[in-house]
């Protein structure tokens, strides 16, 4: 039988972009909204700005240097809207719900954010119909 996993709320909304700093201008000219944070993480390949929309981030993310997983996304499937994460209070126990449930998964072992000092790990697009789905435990 299928278990539910229990989730806390959208914790993030990723959108992979070209350029970074264009997206921000962009952002800020439709919504005025400022940049709530800025990080790297080399590890990922990402350079992120992010938005907080009540409890869930919007963020802009763009490749290093061209050869990470959001370049390949962009080359793919163009620009837009590449991860969608749901907060868990363990990504551990719902990794493995996740896993029990059948659900195909790219990681089998949380991943660590070292910039944001959480866990998160990934399931395939092809679960979500084409939108990289994560689960993430901790908060911004």
């Amino acid at each position: 039988m299928t278990e539910r996993l229990k989730t806390n709320y959208v914790d993030h909304i990723s959108i992979a972009v070209k350029d970074v700093k264009q997206a921000e201008a962009d952002f800020k000219k439709a919504f005025g909204w400022e940049p709530d944070g800025r990080y790297k993480d080399i590890a990922e390949k990402i350079r992120v700005s992010y938005f907080m929309v009540g409890q869930t981030a919007v963020e802009i993310m763009e490749d290093l240097d061209g050869t990470g997983e959001v370049a390949r996304w962009i080359e793919k499937n163009g620009e837009g809207v590449m991860v969608l994460s749901f907060n868990v209070d363990s990504t551990v126990e719902g990794l493995d719900l996740l896993i029990r449930n059948g659900a195909r998964v790219l990681d089998r072992a949380p991943r660590w954010a070292g910039e944001l000092k959480r866990h998160f790990a990934f399931l395939h697009p092809k679960v979500a119909h084409g939108v990289l789905t994560e689960v993430i435990d901790g908060t911004y």
